[in-house]
């Protein structure tokens, strides 16, 4: 007997046959189910976005709550804050934003310090994170707002953000009306550009760094003033708490198709370059629809040199040459074209990660001389690094880019996720597809493998469904001293 899957997105086909010296001899029985696919069906996004922001607003409600308990007890301990929470409670009439102000150049109670804390853990600022944070998101609004900020609190005289949100309250024309401290949406006009069309951005808006360093400041100035109470231990631990941000999970990565290394990230140089002599390799001539025949390996390498020589774009979604204009690289006739040219298909994409390291404000043409492994080290690290000034500072130093073009590397747009190989799997296959123009199946098969067939031993019973598809999930712990599903 054999038993053949079709698992699609929605529906799960099975075909069961019967086998005579391994071939089909019978149909035993077959059938599909077919469920909900799990999308919203005018966007197709998933019915799951909905809960799992949901549960992400609870997730960080709850850090909060639970950060705000610990400061309190720290303060009450330390004498910053009254042990009795109705003594606590009246410190609620202080105006924080005039404590964190007069903090700077006067000695506060120790009360009164330990309110002006607590207000800076209540809003600590934003963190800007590089895994997160992208050119579409709310991360480049707030990037403008907090550079006007800057811009502000210099014009100000302010040295902290509390004591410029202190100074712009108390400017006010009308006491009853003070300017709002909260950061919001509003429309904005491009002052270089008035016949501009309005868009949105903040006002102002605070980065971490601005309340981490009042903190400092405020620390500074009042430890002299209660030397017994205000000691190095206390102030590590309090800056811990109120700024403390746990940080991202690594994902899980899985499996190679054919060996038990570790799938190589999308961006990876040699998934790139697999990539692309696959899709060149692929390409055949046809003329008049009729005869087809594959590129040689001059015409091959051809058509590599002109994508990864195209002239960049402005966007990355433009590094692309359609086939037409690679028909005109190789001289074809008029009659001829390639056979990938379908309204789907019509051009084919250059090497993203090299298109947009290799970007003229970036690396420019140095990205050519770095090796693979020199490449990779620069790609892992934009991958990795969460801190944006660490990773600019790092480009700076180790490659001597100029603050521009760091900034401008350090914000590269690269391929997300993970391919289907590992290394070892794919540097021996693409060394097929450079030395001939094969397809990727022939270069599997030339490595020793097959690029579909995965039939193993034959079995009496069927095992454990996650031990057949563990290349093609989110791979388990590995132990043999674990159950079947947790291995």
């Amino acid at each position: 007997m054999r038993l053949g899957l079709d698992i699609g997105t929605n529906s799960i086909g099975w075909w069961l046959y019967r086998l005579e010296n391994d071939r089909p001899v019978a149909i035993v029985d077959a059938g599909v189910r077919i469920f909900s696919d799990g999308r919203v069906a005018k966007t197709g996004a998933s019915l799951a976005v909905a809960r799992r922001d949901a549960r992400a607003a609870r997730r960080r409600r709850d850090r909060f709550l639970r950060r705000r308990s610990v400061l309190m007890q720290r303060l009450a301990a330390a004498g910053l804050m009254p042990d009795d929470p109705a003594q606590a409670k009246t410190l609620e009439r202080l105006d924080p934003f005039e404590l964190r102000a007069l903090g700077l150049d006067e000695k506060l109670p120790l009360a009164h310090l330990g309110r002006a804390l607590f207000h800076l853990n209540q809003r600590r600022g934003f963190k800007s994170n590089r895994k997160t944070d992208g050119p579409d998101n709310e991360a480049g609004k707030i990037k403008l707002g907090t550079a006007r900020l800057e811009q502000a609190m210099l014009a100000a005289g302010a040295r902290t953000y509390g004591e410029f949100l202190h100074k712009r309250r108390q400017s006010a024309p009308d006491p009853r009306h003070t300017p709002s401290v909260r950061t919001r949406l509003t429309l904005r006009h491009d002052g270089q550009n008035p016949g501009a069309k309005p868009e949105e951005g903040y006002d102002f808006y605070p980065d971490r760094k601005h309340l981490e360093e009042e903190f400092h400041k405020l620390w500074n100035a009042q430890a002299p003033h209660h030397p017994g109470v205000l000691t190095d231990e206390l102030h590590n631990t309090l800056f811990e708490t109120i700024f403390y941000q746990r940080p991202l999970k690594t994902p899980e990565v899985g499996l190679c198709l054919f060996t038990d290394e570790r799938r190589l990230a999308k961006a990876h140089p040699l998934t790139q370059q697999r990539v692309l002599f696959e899709t060149v390799n692929a390409l055949r001539i046809t003329r008049d629809g009729r005869a087809k025949r594959a590129l040689t390996l001059e015409q091959r390498d051809q058509i590599i040199h002109a994508l990864n020589n195209k002239k960049h774009t402005k966007n990355l979604g433009g590094m692309k040459i359609t086939l037409k204009a690679l028909a005109k690289v190789l001289k074809l006739q008029q009659d001829e074209n390639f056979t990938l040219e379908t309204a789907a298909r019509d051009a084919i994409a250059c090497d993203p990660v090299r298109a947009s390291l290799s970007r003229p404000d970036r690396f420019g043409s140095r990205w050519s001389t770095f090796d693979a492994d020199e490449q990779w080290r620069i790609i892992s690290r934009l991958r990795d690094e969460p801190d944006p000034e660490t990773m600019v500072n790092w480009l700076q130093e180790t490659y001597g880019l100029e603050a521009d073009r760091a900034e401008a590397t350090a914000s590269a747009p690269l391929p997300e996720g993970y391919s289907r190989l590992g290394e070892t799997a794919t540097h021996n296959i693409l060394a097929h597809l450079k030395a001939d123009v094969i397809l990727y199946s022939d270069a599997v098969a030339a490595c020793g493998w097959h690029h579909s067939d995965e039939r193993g031993d034959r079995l009496d019973a069927l095992p454990y469904y996650g031990k057949i598809l563990e290349r093609h999930v989110i791979p388990g712990s590995y132990d043999d001293k674990d159950d079947d599903i947790t291995r």
